[in-house]
């Protein structure tokens, strides 16, 4: 009896894990559009949005989902090898897991989304495929988790994210037969047509976003026919396929918030998706403790770091990786550019650039001038109109300037160059040579005036 129950956990293992629906996935990114309305010689996925090109907005989704996506294939086109170059080198300088492959293939000749995908086939390594494209980059990670999940859930062969979007667009309409099941999607060329019997057409439209199951994906994809108008294969057919050979199996997610779909075709469209980023960001900022004097008029890109209790003046531009500690006073009209770090309790502002600079703890520096390449101790002075000249025509230098120093207003410090603790440069002096600690310099150039323990 003992031997027979035995023999039955192993069936029943051998069962589960032969039934048991697998949650890996690769991620097909469609990037090969030229994107002829960018009216531009860079591929549009290659187009700047706050600080970060476009494609890697939908990269960083990707990456999110660590506990699904296990690989991702990007599929290029026009310039392809720009794009390939541009992706490796931002995952390298962004310390991507290992385990997360990022492979690339060639779509020769744009004959559209369905080729596209297929072209991809061979190096598909998992069970399940989502399919986006890389000029969407208003999609948020925690709807993929809910789409991936939804269609995980249900055990779908194949699930289209949609939205409800009651304004003019260029998107495919979802469409659904009498029981409310997508049925199809129809392209906006196609709507023109005569509407097929049964079909019930509304506001809701495709969101360019998919899953399938990777063999059903690719049993169906030589189904689709090219389409006459513009000799393109559209992988919005495969649904139609679909429904007729297996409804049960398809499926539908649907958002409630549409702006997440919208996609980027011109040089207005990423205006208006760069409003839609920086709104967010700014949005939590202030849930987190940051107080934003007016947030229409500043400007802070992702990946900036802000402690609480700091408050930003209007006129505000923070570039990506900028750190700023709490109880910071920034602004208005000053622009920290990427590699600054400011410490705790600091105040800048009016009117000042700081740039690749280390500022520390209880600094200020309230008024115009800018300081490039410098590490600036806690409780130091910069008056009105102080500028770093760090740049000699070949090169950009350092300079240091030590707890407690008092730099006088107009003073100007050549680079390389060390300013000491407690020292002191009078209005209007260009330091060129090192100033020792507690020690005045004052005129053109700087030379000594006393020193302070002398005092």
């Amino acid at each position: 009896m003992a031997m027979i129950k035995q023999k039955e956990k192993i069936l029943n293992r051998k069962r589960n894990k032969k039934n048991k629906i697998s949650s890996q996935f690769t991620a097909i990114v469609l990037a090969a559009g030229k994107g002829k309305r960018m009216n531009s010689t860079l591929p549009k996925v290659l187009h700047p949005l706050l600080g970060k090109l476009l494609v890697f907005h939908v990269l960083d989704k990707l990456l999110f989902l660590n506990k699904y996506i296990r690989q991702i294939i990007v599929v290029v086109g026009y310039k392809g090898e720009m794009i390939e170059e541009a992706i490796k080198k931002y995952f390298i300088d962004k310390g991507v897991d290992p385990k997360i492959k990022i492979e690339f293939v060639y779509q020769e000749k744009m004959l559209g989304t369905a080729n596209a995908v297929e072209t991809a086939g061979k190096k598909i390594s998992y069970e399940n495929v989502l399919v986006l494209c890389g000029d969407a980059p208003l999609i948020m990670s925690e709807t993929l988790v809910s789409f991936i999940s939804f269609y995980l859930r249900k055990k779908l062969w194949g699930c289209v994210l949609s939205a409800h979007l009651n304004v003019k667009n260029s998107l495919g309409s979802i469409v659904r037969d009498v029981d409310g099941k997508v049925q199809a999607i129809r392209e906006k060329i196609e709507l023109a047509e005569d509407k097929v019997c049964g079909e019930l057409i509304f506001d809701e439209v495709n969101s360019g976003v998919y899953c399938f199951k990777k063999d059903v994906l690719f049993e169906l994809l030589p189904k689709i026919k090219i389409n006459a108008k513009k000799k393109e294969y559209f992988l919005t057919d495969i649904i139609k396929i679909l429904y007729k050979e297996k409804k049960n199996y398809l499926d539908s997610y649907s958002l409630e918030d549409a702006e997440e779909i919208l996609g980027i075709n011109t040089k207005k469209d990423l205006r208006i998706a760069e409003k839609v980023i920086k709104y967010r960001i700014i949005d939590n900022l202030i849930e987190s403790g940051i107080e934003v004097v007016d947030p229409e008029n500043t400007y802070i890109q992702e990946d900036v770091v802000i402690g609480k209790n700091t408050t930003i003046y209007p006129f505000t531009f923070i570039e990506k990786g900028v750190i700023i500690g709490k109880n910071c006073s920034l602004g208005p009209f000053i622009r920290l550019r990427k590699g600054t770090e400011i410490g705790d309790n600091s105040q800048t502002g009016n009117f000042l650039e700081i740039n690749r600079s280390k500022i520390g703890n209880n600094v200020r520096i309230k008024h115009f001038g800018y300081l490039g390449d410098a590490f600036v101790e806690e409780g130091v002075n910069i008056g009105a109109g102080t500028v770093i000249a760090n740049y000699d025509g070949k090169q950009k230098n350092k300079t240091y300037i030590g707890k407690k120093a008092f730099i006088g207003s107009d003073t100007i410090i050549v680079a390389p160059v060390k300013i000491g603790a407690n020292a002191i440069t009078g209005a209007g002096s260009v330091v060129t040579k090192d100033v020792e600690p507690k020690t005045v310099v004052v005129g053109v150039p700087a030379k000594i005036f006393k020193k302070k323990d002398k005092l």
